[in-house]
């Protein structure tokens, strides 16, 4: 028998168990089927039995022929010969040849469970076996040995306790032929072949229980191997599940339309349903992703999809028209994906075949809910993340707005209102409040200017902090027409985005002080690229703090200087004198990122 013609036979007679594990005794714990096997192993289990059977029959073959036997042992021959021959060569082909053919064909016609026929014809093999050792008169038979190969094949898939009823059985029958056929209870194996009776008694029994033991070795070999297989499946599928959300962003929409596609491609489901809350009110309807259906409001979802973790559910139970999205499912199950304080949406699945391990399945539905419940979590405290920054950065601006250009031009208003007041009055006093209107106008331009030099993406270009820091001193000198003098030592370093942009506002400040406080007639900006750390420095040749009417340089503007400084971990220090000027040094750590 080649081994094309083997393999198929192999296979479908180790799916032959999955038909046992519906028989009472001879059921066995999990997947019977040793299909998965690798090619030699399964080679050299199933086509041993085989071969086993066609060298017992040569046996039987040579003793008829050559071998002087009992005349009874003759007598129906060469019938038995023809029989046993006819009977092997259809336990050898019917797997590969016959049974495809005629399986379907039963099956139209009444119920038959899962590779049953294998079994029985094992069984129906070893009965006719015997009958060949009756009617060749029993002890002594040339058939004896072929007999007793008929019980490899349903020994390999029944339990221990099977196999010695089976053995017992066989031995019972055999012992009863022995006193009914041929010699009868005087026979020669009662009186003088003592020795040889009990080995035939004994051996039956040893060659049911070595293929038993085998069988039961690879079955439990196959059955940590497909474990270990289901686990790494288990492990890639949440693998896959996580990648997802990292590979497509912070869009909802698009983030969880992938995350569904790769749960569905990786893993055992046929229908993976997930569905998230929309708006907070209850009669809004949930979002549905994996399926093209109009989900029903989150109350009814809820009201189905009740309790804590994953479970089996039937699709009837289902508000419409999910129940018919699941309809054509054997298997749905149903699990909330419940984060550390809130639903954050429901996962439906569904085979059209019923799972073998539901249990398992389950258990994979869990860790998938959780899996999801965690990237929803995520993905909605991003979202806030987004939205408190953004309204971060309103209120500061809306802050530095109230706090700068707003009273500006209030006091230019009112100064205006008084210098209509006063038209024809004294001239130098005219000039003086116009001269004063135009540098608070200027103040005004300044400050606007700055507000929307800010806005600009220049620190992610190339040019970096150095760069947007040149441009805002660019506008400095237009606005304040001051001369000013940056001095870059060091390499340039990339920064963190953060950290450039606070010191591109402490610049900001630094210059805003001196325009509104300081009445220089020059400035010097320095950025020093240390080894551990950068340093800004800022000063002026103006009047210092010592001048009355400077105060103000140390309170609000200062007080934002300074908090920029504490968020970046850096230090500030500050140096004056009056009508000598002020200098402002500003220290960050290159790991200063604002907390």
């Amino acid at each position: 028998m080649d081994a094309a013609a083997t393999t198929p036979a192999a296979e479908a007679l180790t799916a032959g168990a999955a038909a046992v594990s519906r028989v009472g005794v001879w059921r066995r714990r999990g997947d019977p089927s040793l299909s998965s096997l690798s090619g030699p192993i399964r080679l050299a289990v199933f086509t041993s039995p085989f071969i086993v059977r066609w060298a017992t029959w040569l046996v039987a073959l040579l003793v008829v022929l050559v071998t002087s036997i009992p005349r009874e042992n003759r007598a129906f021959e060469p019938y038995l010969l023809i029989g046993t021959f006819v009977q092997t060569v259809v336990v050898t082909f019917y797997v590969p040849l016959v049974r495809p053919v005629l399986l379907p064909a039963l099956r139209r016609r009444i119920s038959i469970a899962e590779n049953a026929d294998v079994l029985w014809l094992g069984l129906a093999d070893l009965a006719l076996s015997m009958t060949a050792v009756y009617l060749s008169g029993g002890w002594g038979s040339p058939y004896f040995h072929f007999a007793i190969t008929a019980l490899l094949i349903p020994s390999f898939f029944m339990t221990l306790r099977g196999v010695v009823g089976l053995g017992l059985v066989y031995t019972a029958a055999y012992v009863a032929g022995l006193a009914l056929f041929g010699e009868g209870v005087h026979g020669s194996w009662r009186n003088s072949s003592l020795n040889g009776f009990i080995g035939a008694i004994v051996t039956p029994l040893l060659v049911a229980l070595v293929p038993n033991y085998l069988g039961s070795v690879l079955r439990d070999l196959d059955l940590a191997r497909q474990d270990a297989l289901d686990a790494l499946s288990d492990s890639e599928l949440l693998f896959r599940i996580g990648r997802a959300f990292l590979e497509r962003g912070h869009e909802a929409d698009d983030v969880l339309t992938h995350v569904v596609a790769s749960a569905l491609d990786a893993s055992r489901f046929d229908r993976l349903l997930l569905l998230v809350p929309g708006a907070p009110a209850d009669d809004a309807a949930a979002q549905a992703y994996g399926m093209d259906v109009h989900a029903p409001p989150p109350a009814l979802i809820a009201a189905a999809i009740d309790g804590a973790g994953a479970r089996t559910i039937a699709a009837s139970s289902l508000a419409p028209p999910l129940d018919d999205a699941f309809a054509g499912c054997e298997w749905t199950a149903a699990v909330p994906l419940q984060s550390a304080d809130a639903v954050e949406g429901w996962l439906l699945a569904g085979r059209f075949e019923r799972p073998v391990a539901i249990f398992h399945e389950v258990r994979l539905l869990d860790a998938v809910g959780g899996q999801l419940a965690m990237g929803l979590r995520n993905l909605r405290l991003a979202a806030r993340v987004g939205q408190l920054a953004a309204e971060g950065e309103r209120t500061r601006i809306a802050r530095e707005i109230h706090d700068g250009i707003a009273q500006m031009v209030f006091m230019l208003s009112l100064s205006l209102e008084t210098a209509v007041d006063r038209v024809g009055g004294d001239e130098e006093e005219q000039r003086k409040r116009l001269r004063d209107l135009t540098a608070l106008a200027k103040n005004a331009l300044w400050e606007v200017r700055q507000y929307i030099f800010d806005l600009r993406p220049l620190l992610s270009g190339d040019e970096g902090l150095v760069g947007a820091v040149q441009g805002q001193i660019n506008e400095f000198r237009a606005v304040a027409e001051l001369p000013v003098e940056l001095t870059v030592t060091g390499a340039p370093l990339p920064l963190p985005l953060m950290t450039s942009a606070e010191l591109y506002r402490i610049v900001q400040e630094g210059l805003g002080n001196i325009f509104r406080h300081a009445r220089a007639s020059r400035v010097q900006v320095t950025l020093a690229f240390e080894r551990e750390r950068v340093v800004v420095t800022i000063s002026d040749d103006g009047v210092g703090f010592g001048d009355r009417g400077s105060e103000a340089r140390v309170g609000y503007g200062m007080g934002n200087l300074r908090r920029r400084v504490e968020d970046l971990r850096g230090r500030l220090e500050i140096a004056s004198a009056p009508d000598v000027g002020t200098g402002i040094e500003v220290s960050i750590p290159y790991g200063g990122d604002a907390a």
